[in-house]
This record gives structure tokens, sequence and C-alpha cells, in this order.
């Protein structure tokens, strides 16, 4: 398998190209074991296109961390409806494991809501949220936010006294610009940047995580259904992890080699993005974006472990979330699997 060239995974005592070998090798022949005795494919639901913001996965494709996973992607989704893919996908592969992406913000209520749909959290590629509103004048009293239909609700809670209204995100940056929505539903690491370079100066931007006590937990939390998580199954979530996890470290390492991987992804799976107005066409704009994403990844860290979710913070955006400090436990959570 190849590594980033000229690079090393990061945590390592040493530059060495044949230890970088050796590593994904072992890495790569564990998977295998993995899939040979489990016998169980991988289905992989993002809740958006192959960006920056999946640089680990798509690391981990480029490299061949998933080959021996058998790891497929599934067609993006629209928002908010990525437990109910991942149930659906299980519901009709009674022997894969199914695994998907989504903010904690739209995970918990979605179960909460919903049940049935029996999916837990096992890891998350970043630590909090990057939700923000991104407006060109001051935000105040009355004003008219664009927000994507899963999150009209949260926001209509965070901004009692705007006006919330359901907006196409592909239209988004451009519907601000021309007047047409007051401030935008946004994130950190793509809108900001792209209204910076279109502006020409920074757009304002009211970051919402504990904006009025507001906690949204964890974002690109990486979630699997219920009956991945028994039997031998559980072994293949913990080895696709890995492989992603890995990926992260690559990327972290090299953002310049990570977004060549980006795009590589984007060629092999077809999950390029959906021709909207929120990207800027350009290298330095994606090593930006990727290393806005990178830093949030690397505050998941614990004790050189990327991912890990704190059940004391998941249970706190939790008992926000659902706006009930008696939330049982653990909701949606498996805290030991990572």
């Amino acid at each position: 398998p190849v590594i980033t060239p000229n690079k090393d995974l990061p945590f390592l005592p040493c530059y060495c190209s044949n230890m970088r070998r050796i590593l994904t090798s072992n890495l790569r022949e564990r998977n295998v074991r993995a899939s040979r005795r489990y016998q169980s494919n991988v289905a992989v639901q993002l809740d958006y296109y192959m960006s920056p913001q999946f640089g680990g996965l798509a690391a981990a494709v480029v490299n061949g961390l998933y080959d021996d996973l058998d790891v497929t992607f599934l067609p993006t989704c629209p928002v908010g409806l990525e437990q109910a893919r991942v149930r659906e996908y299980q519901s009709q592969n009674a022997t894969s494991t199914c695994v998907g992406s989504v903010e904690q913000n739209i995970f918990i209520p979605t179960l909460h809501a919903d049940p049935s749909l029996k999916v837990k959290a096992v890891a998350a590629m970043f630590n909090q949220s990057p939700l923000c509103i991104a407006s060109i004048a001051e935000l105040k009293e009355g004003m008219t936010i664009g927000a994507h239909e899963d999150t009209v609700d949260l926001l209509e809670r965070i901004f009692p006294r705007s006006t919330v209204i359901a907006s196409p995100r592909a239209t988004k940056i451009t519907d601000l610009t021309e007047g047409k929505l007051d401030g935008i539903q946004a994130y950190t690491t793509t809108e900001v940047p792209t209204l910076r370079r279109q502006l020409g100066s920074d757009p304002m931007v009211v970051p919402l995580e504990g904006l009025n006590g507001t906690k949204l937990g964890y974002s690109q939390t990486i979630f699997a259904s219920e009956e991945s998580l028994q039997d031998d199954r559980r072994a293949v979530v913990s080895a696709f992890l890995e492989a992603t996890f890995k990926g992260w470290e690559i990327v972290i390492n090299d953002p310049e080699e990570g977004i060549k991987m980006v795009r590589e992804a984007q060629k092999a799976l077809g999950l390029d993005d959906e021709s909207n107005d929120h990207w800027f066409d350009s290298a330095e704009y994606q090593v930006e974006m990727l290393r806005e994403c990178n830093g949030f990844v690397q505050g998941t860290s614990k004790d050189g472990k990327l991912g890990v979710i704190n059940p004391e913070r998941w249970n706190e955006a939790s008992n926000w979330l659902l706006e009930n400090p008696n939330t049982v436990k653990d909701f949606g959570l498996d805290p030991s699997l990572w």
C-alpha cells in the first residue's frame, strides 16, 4: 500500500518510509482477517458529498486502508435522512455492517423521535460543531435566517426573535449576497472562507456552540446500526474506525497531499459536490478548509487516539438538545467500542 509521499503518519518517533509501509501493512492484515472471518461488507452513508470534511476517509480510500474491509459508499442522501438510510440498508442487507456520519445535533433529536432507527454513535471526527450563522451585516432581531431543512427547529430555538426559513443549501451564499437572506446557516470550515474570498473581507460570523448556553456536542459523528455492534460485526466496525482515523493522521500530517487524495477519492467514488455556490475553486481554499477540519479532528484525541467521544460531554449536549436534564445516560451512544 502507498502512504502519502515524503510524509509519515504523525505521532511516530522517526520519519521512515519503510516503517510507514510496515504499519499500514499490519493494519490491512488485521482488516483482512476481520473481513474474512466475519464475512461482512461495510456500507457507509455520509451526510454530505466527498469533500475535505471527509479528508480522513478519502485518505483511507486512496491508500487502500479500506480495501480488505469491502467498503461501499452509499449515494449522498437528503439532509436529515442519514440514520433512516442506514436503517433501510441494514433491513435490506441483514448480514452487512452499516455505518454513517451526521452531527450530534441532528442525530440525537432524530433518534429520540424515532427509536426504531436503532443506531448508536461510536466515534466522532470533529470534537465540536463548526456550525455558525454568517452574514454581511450584523444580525438584528426580526432578520431572516436561511437554514437547512433539518436545522430549522434548532435555529428557531437559538434565535427566537428572528425568522428562520428552510432554504436550498446549493444557493445559500448567492441568496445572502443578493439580499434574499440576512443570514445563513454556515460552517466555519466551508462557507466562511468562501465568503471571505467573495466579499474581499471577513463576513460577520456568530458561532453557535456556547451561544446562550447552546450545546451542540460533536460533529461528524460516526454511528452504526445496532446489529453492526453485535456478534462478530463489532470487530468490523472497530477495524473501519481504525482505518478511518489512520487516514486522518495522514491528512493532518500533510494537508496539501490530503487535498489531492480528496480529489482522487471524489473521482473514484463519484461523490463529487452538488454544483453549489459555497465552494471556492482554488487549491489554496481547499487546503485552508482541510486545515480547519484537521483542527476539529485533533480535538477528539485522547491518549494519542483520534475520534474518542467523551460520554460526559455527549450527555450534556444530549440533555440540551432534548431540553431534558434527565435524558437517559449515554442515549444513542456506545461508549465502549472506541
